[in-house]
């Protein structure tokens, strides 16, 4: 007696980039959540500008002010706004967080395939 598998890698790929598709903007917001939480918010301007300028279902993350590439990597942030302010603050958002954003490709990707 002998069984034949078929493997249908064109069908499996095309799952996989489904599931990868659907999880990019859920994993993108999450990201914008958390990295906006240690972004300088002095008037505010900045995390708007990440809410506006941001493509989640590309999965792009972009702070798009005029100073936004000169406070991310210098000076000193105030805290008198946001107390957890820091620079590289979306470096800092992924280094604290990408667990999390595994578990929730990893749930999507379960649930979609």
């Amino acid at each position: 007696m002998s069984v034949r598998v078929t493997f249908n890698k064109t069908a499996v790929r095309a799952r996989v980039h489904a599931a990868s598709e659907k999880a990019l903007p859920i994993m993108t917001n999450e990201f914008l959540k958390d990295a906006n939480y240690y972004c300088r918010e002095e008037t505010g301007e900045l995390i708007r500008s990440s809410l506006r300028a941001s493509e989640p279902e590309k999965g792009i993350a972009i702070w798009d002010t005029d100073y936004a590439r000169k406070v991310y990597y210098t000076g000193r942030p105030s805290i008198d706004t946001n107390p957890n302010a820091s620079l590289m603050w979306a470096h800092k958002a992924h280094t604290l967080h990408k667990d999390k954003y595994r578990r929730i490709y990893d749930k999507v990707v379960k649930e979609t395939v």
